[in-house]
């Protein structure tokens, strides 16, 4: 994907409360839509986000783009589910449904708020998002351990997607970070050196080259001199941390980006006091879920119908799996590449539609025969997937047992 140049904007509306209490995982899944559509219909221009606060208890959000914006007779549609906006010219539908913005309503709606819009075809659209988020009277106490501020880093981002850049660029210099990006291997190689960047955070796949290739080539390049961390940044994390760290990674993080799984990462580099073993342990169950599951699908699921249509998917994924496993390993025997991707193909899909995030990542590595040197990898990819897909269900179930305790 090239990138479309966009310039991204955040106007706070100080002054604003330093705690409030919301649902912190759902008014990011709506924040994470709004900003994706803005990128998605905006070709040139701005998108620009502000937040201010309205009474003692509301929070307002506001997301504007200079896009193709709606006509005035569809704005009503928009939230219905599955409706598609027509572009400018001969209303043709544009990329994607309404799925989205109907889900991100109702979630609204259940926080005590709402989204609107407002909207001129041609010069762009701003999503008004309300949301009920009562302020928290901080408590006075003496600083901890735990409130040491975070150092000042300059980072290296190597990552292909827009709204991923736009995304983890805005986090990392809420930090207080300053951030330079390369959208592939070639520009972060030639940007690279060791002296001019304290943390890299490298994207896995790459339109060119793999993240792990870059460190490779980084550690060839510079031999013995003093590295920053390089850090492996990835939706489909291996089955195994220690692997990325043979490749040549210093960490992992999962995308998109989590805060405080970011902020331990930086602490964990540059500031060497030790954590305990209970929260060792919360973060790694956190980066488990978020490397074999798509929580913040499941999430909106479990909110809008409940657990038990997982529960039911997820059974029917079962008894699915096996059949799809046996014509895959008899596509495998006799070498056919088409009926191999085709396979794979149908197991993504029903990965995906059940949150099985790293079965359906390797399912789509395995349906992708134009990777580099697909044919010597796709057996130990689809020997994984046997492997390991009973264990990520198992892993679902006892998620989504314990969403249905909260």
């Amino acid at each position: 994907m090239q990138p479309k140049g966009l310039k991204f904007i955040m106007e706070p509306q100080l002054p604003l409360p330093e705690k409030v209490i919301t649902d912190g995982t759902r008014l990011r899944q709506i924040l994470w839509n709004l900003i994706g559509n803005a990128v998605k219909f905006t070709q040139q221009g701005e998108i620009v986000v502000r937040v201010r606060r309205e009474s003692n208890d509301r929070l307002i959000f506001e997301v504007e783009d200079s896009g193709m914006g709606i006509p005035e007779d569809e704005q009503d549609k928009i939230f219905a589910m599955y409706y598609q906006v027509k572009d400018s010219n001969g209303g043709r539908p544009a990329t994607g449904t309404g799925i989205g913005l109907a889900v991100s309503k109702r979630l609204a709606q259940s926080m005590g708020g709402d989204i609107t819009v407002k909207s001129v075809q041609g010069a762009g659209s701003c999503f008004t998002l309300t949301i009920k988020a009562p302020a928290v009277q901080a408590a006075s106490s003496a600083p901890s351990g735990d409130d040491t501020p975070l150092p000042a880093l300059h980072i290296l981002l190597v990552e292909d997607i827009e709204l991923n850049v736009i995304v983890a660029r805005s986090v990392l210099e809420k930090l207080g970070n300053s951030v330079e990006v390369a959208m592939n291997g070639h520009d972060a190689l030639a940007m690279f050196k060791p002296d001019d960047f304290d943390l890299v955070l490298l994207d896995i796949q790459l339109p060119d080259m793999s993240g792990l290739d870059i460190a490779r080539q980084i550690r060839a390049d510079y031999g013995q001199q003093s590295l920053p961390p390089l850090v492996a940044l990835t939706a489909n994390v291996l089955k195994d941390k220690k692997e990325y760290l043979d490749a040549g990674m210093d960490d992992v993080l999962s995308k998109p980006l989590s805060v405080p799984a970011l902020t331990a990462m930086i602490k964990q580099f540059w500031d060497h006091k030790p954590s305990s073993a209970a929260k060792k342990q919360e973060h790694t169950v956190m980066q488990t879920h978020e490397s074999l599951l798509d929580t913040a699908m499941l999430e909106q699921y479990i909110d809008l119908v409940g657990p038990q249509l997982i529960h039911q998917s997820l059974e029917m994924f079962e008894q699915m799996m096996p059949s799809y496993l046996a014509v895959l390993d008899s596509n495998m025997t006799a070498r056919d590449q088409k009926g191999i991707t085709e396979e794979a193909h149908k197991i993504k899909g029903a990965a995906g539609s059940v949150g099985l995030r790293h079965i359906q990542q390797l399912a789509q590595q395995i349906q992708t025969p134009t990777l580099p040197a697909w044919w010597d990898n796709v057996q130990d990819w689809v020997d994984e997937l046997k492997s390991e897909w009973r264990n990520d269900v198992q892993v679902l179930r006892e998620w989504v047992t314990e969403a249905e305790k909260k």
